[in-house]
């Protein structure tokens, strides 16, 4: 499983930065969350798999968080794509993204299906689920989680103390079975433990809310918006600073912080923001157009 950041300007895009967009790729799944203008070029260049994309997730409806939706609809039907794509997002996403596929001509050669979601919804995956939470920013907006499901996994330490390191019988255990080991009745709880999933958290565009935290609590990575410097976050209603983004990773204990939606007028000086970041929360990182962040599975402790 990794993680990319796609896109990650705020507002209006830089020569280097495209807009807010980041792809989960898990087990050979691409999921998106948003899809701001440039998004599609981002993932071509990267070789994410474009065509890998099952499942889109929009944050809200303002222009910087979907404007490559419609070109990345077009450039999947052009190359030939007959599985579904399906579309998610807060109330109005059906009327939006029916709006958006009403522009100009286009023959779509796969299905597409859209569900506006509300709090509380789960859309499951194979092995994962994805679960939308309210944040605030003014109008319908959400932040998302992506949580892989619990595993049943050997203990390498208990494996080894009762001696099974090398025993083919460890997938028997898994399936909840006793086993007859050089005269010793093994039971699966001995040896086997239920371990958590994987788990990503996206804030889409946010002021700094308990909700967040909440649903943040112990991820593996948070991507979180970091606009702006603290000094001017009072001018920046609905957005989140760089050490508030900090601050939620402190709280919510997650393991590492990816901050994203920077504004341009830090072109150059986007150190500043890590800086202030990493004063707070020490595993800070300032994403940049195509970086990779590797989840590795749980094990159990």
């Amino acid at each position: 499983m990794d993680v990319w950041t796609v896109g990650t300007s705020s507002a209006v895009p830089t020569r280097d930065r495209g807009l807010a967009c980041n792809m989960v790729n898990f087990d050979g799944e691409r999921i998106l969350f948003d899809c701001g203008e440039g998004a599609q070029r981002s993932i071509m260049e990267n070789k994410l798999g474009l065509m890998k994309i099952s499942k889109i997730f929009i944050s809200h409806w303002h222009a910087d968080h979907f404007s490559g939706l419609l070109g990345l609809i077009q450039t999947m039907e052009m190359e030939g794509r007959e599985h579904p794509l399906y579309i998610y997002g807060p109330p109005r996403t059906e009327e939006f993204t029916e709006k958006i596929l009403d522009t100009g001509y286009f023959n779509r050669s796969y299905d597409i299906f859209v569900e506006d979601l509300i709090e509380g919804d789960v859309i499951a995956g194979q092995g994962y689920e994805v679960r939308p939470f309210e944040v605030e920013h003014g109008i319908n907006a959400f932040g998302f989680v992506f949580e892989e499901q619990k595993h049943r996994k050997a203990n390498k330490e208990k494996m080894k103390q009762l001696g099974l390191e090398s025993s083919p019988k460890i997938g028997d255990l898994k399936q909840g079975e006793t086993i007859e080991y050089e005269g010793k009745t093994i039971e699966p709880e001995e040896v086997i433990e239920e371990v958590s999933g994987r788990k990503v958290v996206y804030s889409g565009d946010t002021q700094k809310c308990d909700k967040m935290i909440e649903n943040a609590a112990n991820a593996d990575l948070l991507i979180h918006e970091a606009t702006c410097l603290h000094e001017i976050i009072e001018d920046r209603h609905g957005h989140t600073s760089a050490r508030q983004a900090a601050e939620i990773a402190k709280e919510a204990g997650v393991k590492q912080l990816a901050m994203t939606h920077l504004s341009r007028r830090y072109l150059g000086q986007e150190d500043e923001l890590e800086k202030e970041a990493k004063q707070v929360f020490e595993n800070s990182v300032l994403a940049d157009d195509g970086m990779r962040f590797e989840i590795s599975p749980h094990r159990p402790e």
